[in-house]
């Protein structure tokens, strides 16, 4: 199988290469790029390749212009993305498949198998230009909260989200404390909106029910206690900051993107 990789993101880029050639020995990713302008030069030859794994969102756009006024593609395409809705419904009647990030190796997995017995010639749908003409008139890219007001004494402040360590919830409250001076605000949302709608999976993680980490924020992996990890984050804590043991392998994958 002839693979092209359009991913823009290195380490995405060499655990997708990696999960292939240890599950797929016959496999190769004989191209891989790095923006929608490489991405349509290499659709000009698309013969070269048997299947394509596309990210959607690309440094300069979304993948998808590349597509743009070609014709219909009978190629197997899996799509990676950590977002959004409106395109993972449509992708179940337009793509072979879709994985979302952080990549999961068993999930990408089945994904390839699928691949591995995708036939030109069935009624797999494929990329009509009416999809994308769709898709990309109405594809945005994720907003995110880029930072957070809160009341300090008798007055307001605003703490950027890169200055956010990590969130956590307590008897009602949820709480942000700060990388580097350790001190906590008040904010005014839950931690599953800020999980479902306000921060970037790739940045954020909730590692268990109370907490969601800042990735960059992060010092410290060790071992923990039946199977689960402790974490050391550049803030103070007065409690252990561990990764809930039904969590630990999709966090290690969030890790290794």
């Amino acid at each position: 199988m002839r693979i092209l990789l359009v991913e823009d993101e290195p380490l995405a880029q060499k655990r997708i290469k990696s999960i292939v050639s240890q599950n797929f020995s016959d496999w190769k990713v004989i191209d891989s790029v790095q923006s929608v302008r490489e991405f349509r030069s290499k659709l000009e030859n698309i013969s070269n390749y048997d299947l394509i794994l596309c990210d959607i969102h690309l440094a300069d756009g979304l993948s998808f212009k590349a597509f743009t006024g070609m014709a219909d593609l009978k190629i197997p395409v899996i799509f990676i993305t950590a977002y959004d809705e409106y395109a993972l419904q449509s992708f179940d009647h337009n793509c072979l498949d879709y994985v979302l990030k952080p990549i999961d190796e068993l999930r990408l997995v089945k994904a390839l198998q699928k691949a591995q017995k995708f036939n030109p010639n069935s009624e797999t749908p494929s990329l009509d230009q009416s999809f994308i003409n769709n898709i990309v008139k109405h594809y945005t890219s994720k907003s995110y909260k880029k930072r957070f007001l809160t009341k300090l004494g008798n007055k307001f402040v605003f703490i950027p989200v890169e200055n956010v360590a990590y969130f956590y919830a307590e008897e009602g409250l949820t709480y942000l404390v700060e990388i580097g001076s350790s001190v906590r605000y008040v904010i005014d949302h839950s931690l599953s909106e800020l999980e479902s709608d306000l921060l970037d999976p790739l940045k954020f993680y909730r590692i268990n029910r109370s907490m969601i980490i800042h990735l960059d924020g992060l010092v410290e992996i060790k071992p923990y206690l039946n199977g689960r990890l402790a974490l050391a984050m550049n803030a103070k804590s007065e409690d252990a900051l561990v990764v809930a043991r039904e969590r630990v392998n999709e966090f290690k994958s969030w890790i290794n993107q």
